[in-house]
């Protein structure tokens, strides 16, 4: 006697036993990558009032809202446009003024923050221009008396802003 030799019907469930192992297999391995990322934690969001200048020979920040900033943990850029330039100030002159205690490591509301600068003379424009000098390692630029430019405090560990401002350099 002889039995059904018939194997139209093993391929094709053979092959959808393959593509759901596949399928399985795809999304364990989907599931453990997004697993392993943690998600970004959010930069801090301040507000300030700025004052910029060259008389005083320095920028003037107020905290007006926000959590503690520390100084450790912020970059401060600023961005010029005559020419556009910009870049991080050396935050060796970055004095921070905690309840009337200078050289404070954090600032909270009610607080202040001066980043000094030297000042110059442009005696190559016409007529000479006075201008606050921001050069340090990590920056070379001028901001001229009257001209406008943006300050951004940049939190270290996101790379996102706390906040910026658009300031002129007063005289």
């Amino acid at each position: 006697m002889k039995l059904v030799d018939d194997r139209k019907g093993v391929s094709p469930v053979v092959g959808v036993m393959l593509m759901l192992v596949v399928t399985v297999i795809l999304a364990a391995a989907v599931n453990a990558y997004t697993s392993s990322i943690s998600p970004q934690k959010p930069a801090p969001v301040a507000e300030f009032d700025a004052k910029a200048s060259i008389h005083d020979k320095n920028i003037t920040l107020t905290m007006l809202s926000g959590p503690p900033i520390q100084k450790s943990d912020i970059y401060i850029k600023i961005t010029t446009s005559e020419p556009l330039t910009s870049g991080y100030v050396n935050m060796s002159n970055v004095t921070f003024y905690h309840a009337n205690q200078t050289n404070a490591q954090f600032v909270v509301p009610g607080d202040i923050i001066k980043i000094h600068f030297t000042t110059g003379i442009d005696t190559y424009s016409s007529p000479p221009r006075a201008y606050a000098d921001f050069t340090g390692p990590q920056i070379q630029l001028w901001v001229y008396e009257g001209s406008p430019f943006t300050l951004t405090i940049i939190d270290k560990d996101t790379g996102n802003p706390i906040w910026t401002g658009h300031l002129y350099m007063n005289p």
